[in-house]
């Protein structure tokens, strides 16, 4: 047990925040957005995407529009980085007009409370451990929540596809079907319900360590609230622990599985 602990602490001081979300997208503080089209052109449009990284040029005019060396048809969308996007104020010529954005910076929270709610869901999810039901019933809450996460993450990006998803999920993608696995030994009351749900924490902790940082930046890359990401996170993380820990001492206390 201790040994485990001593390696997802490990696992937590080491990783990296580059495996967090799809599309290569890292929460941040700042999110580049577009004012206004100035002049404005009739059936055009222009918006920052892709977590502000990307601007996206949408001509539904008659007229071809160069922007960036490129020259985006009537009908075509256009998606393409520019440094110039990164300013507090800035321009990016559009055939005959410009865009014109800002980006905005907002302080991000404590990470501090989200780290005691990941606590609190971590001695939750290990109370679970003194019942084989309570911790199949757990490990297919926490993997839900991972899995609303890699959903959420994977919707953030714009112009991609279901990869993406695949991507997100990280060791999830073996954790996941675990889970049924851990569900059905549940249902036929199978001593080794409490082996398949440690491992199943111990993975989706795994697969949450990069997501750390969505505890103490604003803007994360997540379609849908802030917070409801940060939740999810601190219940795979915290409970994925939680489960790991609980299953593990079911283990010590009831024998090894057959």
């Amino acid at each position: 047990m201790r040994a485990l602990l001593a390696a997802l602490v490990l696992l937590v001081a080491t990783a990296t925040p580059a495996q967090a979300h799809a599309g290569g997208l890292t929460p941040q503080d700042h999110l580049s957005r577009v004012t206004e089209i100035d002049p404005p052109l009739p059936g055009v449009t222009a918006a920052m995407v892709n977590h502000g990284s990307q601007l996206e040029i949408r001509n539904g005019g008659r007229t071809p529009l160069a922007v960036a060396d490129h020259v985006v048809a009537p009908g075509e969308t256009y998606r393409f980085r520019d440094d110039r996007t990164t300013a507090p104020r800035w321009e990016v010529p559009l055939g005959t007009s410009v865009v014109k954005g800002r980006v905005d910076v907002t302080p991000g929270p404590n990470p501090v409370w989200w780290l005691l709610v990941t606590l609190a869901l971590a001695l939750g999810g290990y109370l679970l451990g003194r019942r084989r039901a309570l911790l199949a019933a757990g490990v297919v809450v926490v993997t839900g929540a991972h899995v609303w996460h890699a959903v959420g993450s994977a919707l953030a990006v714009t112009g991609q596809s279901l990869p993406l998803l695949l991507g997100a999920s990280g060791v999830g993608l073996v954790a996941w079907p675990l889970t049924v696995v851990a569900a059905v030994a549940a249902v036929r009351r199978r001593p080794a319900t409490a082996f398949v749900a440690a491992v199943v924490g111990a993975m989706l902790v795994v697969a949450g360590i990069p997501d750390f940082d969505s505890f103490r930046f604003s803007r994360l890359p997540f379609a849908g609230p802030a917070d409801l990401d940060r939740l999810l996170v601190a219940l795979t993380l915290g409970g994925g622990l939680g489960l790991a820990a609980g299953g593990f001492d079911y283990l010590r206390r009831t024998g090894p599985t057959p």
